[in-house]
This record gives C-alpha cells, sequence and structure tokens, in this order.
C-alpha cells in the first residue's frame, strides 16, 4: 500500500512518541494496525469484486456469442431440410411420373410369359409327376 520503509517508519514511530505519549502509543499503535488491516481487506475485497464482475462481463459476452453462433447452425439445419425436402419431393414426383407412363416389369404377371398353347398340346394328357 504506503511504499515506507525502516527510516520513514522510524522517523513517524518518533513523532507519534512525542505527541501522544508513551502509555497511549501502544494502544494507539494497536487501532491503527487494526485499521490498517481492515483497509487491507477492504481493498482486497473491492478488487475480488471488481475482478469477479469483469468475469461475469465476459462469460456474458461468451454466452451472447455461443447464443449467436447455435441460433446460426440452427438456421443451417433449417435450410439443410428444406432443401433435402424440396429434393425428396422432386424425386417423388419423378418416380411418380415414371410410374404413371411406363408399366414396370412389377406389374406383369405369370400368365403374361406363358406360351400359347396349341390345340393338340391341350387335348394330350399332362404327366403326373
Amino acid at each position: 500500500m504506503f511504499d515506507a520503509g525502516f527510516l520513514e517508519m522510524m522517523v513517524i514511530g518518533v513523532i507519534a512518541l512525542l505527541i501522544v505519549g508513551p502509555e497511549r502509543l501502544p494502544g494507539i499503535a494497536r487501532k491503527a494496525g487494526a485499521f490498517l488491516a481492515r483497509a487491507k481487506a477492504f481493498v482486497s475485497s473491492t478488487k475480488a469484486d471488481i475482478e469477479k464482475e469483469l468475469h461475469a462481463e465476459e462469460m456474458k459476452d461468451m454466452l451472447s456469442k455461443q447464443s449467436a453462433e447455435i441460433e446460426e447452425l440452427k438456421n443451417m439445419v433449417h435450410d439443410t431440410q428444406r432443401t433435402i425436402h424440396q429434393e425428396t419431393s422432386g424425386i417423388e414426383a419423378q418416380i411418380a411420373e415414371r410410374a404413371a407412363s411406363s408399366t414396370s416389369a412389377s406389374d406383369l404377371t405369370d400368365d403374361d410369359f406363358e406360351p400359347a398353347q396349341s390345340k393338340s398340346d391341350a387335348d394330350k394328357p399332362k404327366a403326373k409327376s
């Protein structure tokens, strides 16, 4: 707090001894020490409070930056979802269009692939296996 050396303290002690007297000097020195201790504690707690508030302010700034980044990421996700939905809708429309315009192989039945039978083959009895 104070940058006082040994010589300055000695001068202060002699002046205090002359002003106060030897019988009251120890009590006053005790009170002065207690006062300096309280002043030092007050300065220390004030400094800690200021540092805590600065740290809290930094945390608030960091929180607001993180919130902005989260909102940006949410927007990116929504844009991606919208793009995917548009693409899948387009693909589904193309599939439906192609399915309506042509017959797929899965729509054909087994009857479509049987050869035509002649009358002579129809009259023959089928072999039992």
